[in-house]
């Protein structure tokens, strides 16, 4: 994911974690009912943008019942100091501080892109679309949770300036809580290497340093992490996952003894997936981040309570 703030009467929407103005200005966006207007061919039915648009249809009513925003984005990169910056596959924005007016963008062209990498089959494309669609739909729940237990609080609200700087707060405690303990850092650096694609993440440090550079400010990695717990626990595909083979296309690491990247990327996703009943165990901060998100996605009808215990027992 790549967080946006929005200022509520901005004519453009600027990169959170790097200067103000590094958005995709000018980048047209569209809603979805134009594109489904008549009924597709078969023959287009397994095409990418079928998939893609599809699965985007299937998100909106969710999103729709949180008041969650959301619209595509031709965009295809944005210019910094003359060089060229692909877009994100998805960017959260809202707005600076109070974390209101939630909206999900995505970025058409690298989504369509994960269809070659995908080696143009139908069903591997789609199982990538729908873990990507599902990640940034948990991460837009964070922001929503984060500001209805702030706004609900009087404590919180005269203990911190805002609901942006308590969720900052609620991230580095995680980080800390799950740091004293060795399973909890190892735990940490393991989604780390998964989200960041970089194997030398292997210090709390080294973490900080990718953080910082990759978005501006410690703690980022963190909201992955719920992101990756939640997927775990409701028995789905981490969006890291989900990419397969893909991995070995054009992602050269020293993968040793297991032979491949995927295979590698499989067992470290095996390892992250072991350790979360232990991690929900020495980060009260981190259960209840996740309680609030599951609820939520409970209450919207995204996975039924059946499903979600059967996951669990599977964890555990």
């Amino acid at each position: 994911m790549v967080a946006f703030k929005t200022e509520p009467s901005a004519g453009y929407w600027a990169n959170q974690h790097v200067p103000h103005g590094d958005g995709y200005q000018g980048a047209a966006r569209e809603t979805l009912d134009p594109l489904f207007v008549s009924r597709p061919a078969k023959s287009a039915m397994r095409s990418p943008t079928h998939i893609l648009f599809e699965e985007f249809r299937r998100l909106k009513p969710s999103l729709d019942a949180l008041n969650i925003g959301f619209s595509v984005s031709r965009a295809k990169g944005s210019s910094k100091h003359g060089r060229q910056r692909k877009p994100p596959y998805f960017a959260c924005c809202y707005d600076v501080g109070r974390l209101a007016h939630v909206n999900v963008i995505a970025f058409y062209y690298p989504l369509i892109g994960d269809w070659d990498l995908m080696e143009a089959d139908p069903d591997r494309y789609r199982q990538r679309v729908q873990s990507a669609v599902r990640e940034e739909m948990i991460h837009a729940i964070q922001v929503l949770t984060v500001k209805k237990r702030y706004e609900r609080s009087s404590t919180l609200s005269s203990r911190f300036l805002n609901a942006e700087t308590y969720y900052d707060h609620v991230l580095g405690r995680i980080i800390a809580e799950l740091a004293r303990y060795k399973v909890g850092e190892k735990a940490i650096l393991t989604a780390a290497k998964l989200y960041y694609e970089d194997w030398t993440i292997n210090s709390i440090e080294k973490l900080k340093q990718a953080d910082r550079k990759y978005h501006g400010r410690d703690g980022y990695l963190v909201c992955e992490l719920i992101r990756q717990v939640t997927q775990i626990r409701f028995g789905e595909l981490m969006s890291e996952e989900a990419k397969g083979k893909a991995w070995d296309k054009h992602r050269i690491f020293f993968v040793g003894e297991y032979g491949t990247t995927e295979n590698l990327m499989m067992a470290m996703a095996a390892t992250l997936r072991q350790a979360v009943p232990q991690l929900i165990d020495l980060s009260p901060t981190l259960t209840e981040a996740l309680t609030e998100i599951e609820a939520t996605i409970q209450t919207i009808g995204g996975i039924t309570g059946a499903m979600l215990v059967r996951s669990r027992g599977c964890a555990l």
